[in-house]
């Protein structure tokens, strides 16, 4: 087997149904593939680059594996003070770190990829032995109780894949489908960035907050969800409300001679993946304007 391996990855889509299908937790963090060969460890991140130096504790994996030349598939994660993991927090020094396992692609010198999924797994049971920092993701058939579960404890989402599968390395196969979380709420519109290319005409993206004990907290940018119709409706609307002050506290850090502000009364939809420790949005996504919420109503929502 040539190391490193590209890992197979999952497409986006809808929730997937049938006892075809079982159903794991999306983990957050960044993605790694460890190989245990002659009493050595290495690991390879999904872009090939070698993560031991990094990431000293995975030796750690070798105490966990019964046999050898095994090659298993997983996420690197970091906790934060609640026991939840933050894809903000790996890498850093100060927080415990876990690998989650989720796939074998080699034991004893047998390259299992072209096995199917159900297979891998209860080879994966039968040689991890878990600790607290490695162990296996948990799944399920239960993809109700799954999103519940996992929307709860702040997952990104899950991951489908059917029991059959094989792994394909460097693919992203239509066997495995990722289905994230997402939160939505209203967001204050205090500015917006300058449009460049086929936005130079209109924006780049709306410069959004809450409003948290009176002053009008910035949040994050949203440059995408907007069609043709959108953009120039909103180019009008934040023409008409351009103001020379920020109306942020504090001031966002922007780049320079790019940021515009208006009077912030306009109220947007968003949809995002998630708030980050520092009080910014993730991945955010406009969905449109909210006639029916006074701008000074809105909050951020828990």
């Amino acid at each position: 087997m040539i190391w490193p391996i590209a890992p197979m990855k999952a497409t986006s889509g809808q929730l997937p149904r049938g006892a075809t299908w079982v159903y794991e937790p999306k983990w957050d963090g960044h993605r790694a593939l460890v190989r245990i060969a002659d009493g050595q460890v290495d690991a390879a991140s999904s872009s090939g680059q070698p993560r031991m130096q990094r990431w000293p504790w995975l030796a750690a994996v070798a105490s966990c594996v019964q046999g050898a030349d095994v090659v298993l598939d997983g996420e690197v994660v970091a906790l934060d003070d609640n026991g939840r993991h933050s894809f903000e927090l790996v890498g850093r020094a100060d927080r415990p770190h876990a690998f989650v396992v989720f796939d074998v692609l080699a034991a004893g010198g047998r390259d299992l990829r072209s096995r199917p999924w159900s297979e891998r797994r209860a080879m994966l049971e039968a040689i991890v032995e878990p600790t607290p920092q490695i162990f296996i993701t948990p799944v399920t058939d239960d993809a109700d109780a799954l999103m519940t579960a996992t929307r709860a404890n702040r997952f990104e989402g899950i991951i489908a894949k059917r029991n059959d599968s094989i792994y394909q390395p460097g693919r992203r196969a239509t066997s495995w489908v990722k289905v994230k979380h997402r939160c939505e709420q209203e967001m204050v519109v205090g500015g917006y960035l300058i449009g460049e290319g086929s936005r130079s005409e209109s924006f780049g993206s709306l410069l959004v907050g809450v409003y948290d004990n009176g002053a009008l907290r910035f949040v994050g940018a949203v440059g995408t969800g907007f069609n043709d119709q959108a953009l120039r409706a909103l180019r009008t609307s934040l023409y008409e409300r351009e103001i020379r002050e920020c109306p942020f506290e504090p001031a966002p850090k922007l780049p320079r001679n790019k940021a515009r502000w208006v009077d912030p009364d306009l109220v947007a939809q968003v949809s995002f993946a998630n708030w980050t420790l520092g009080g910014s949005i993730r991945h955010p996504v406009y969905l449109g304007l909210r006639e029916d919420k006074l701008a000074s109503e809105v909050v951020r929502e828990p």
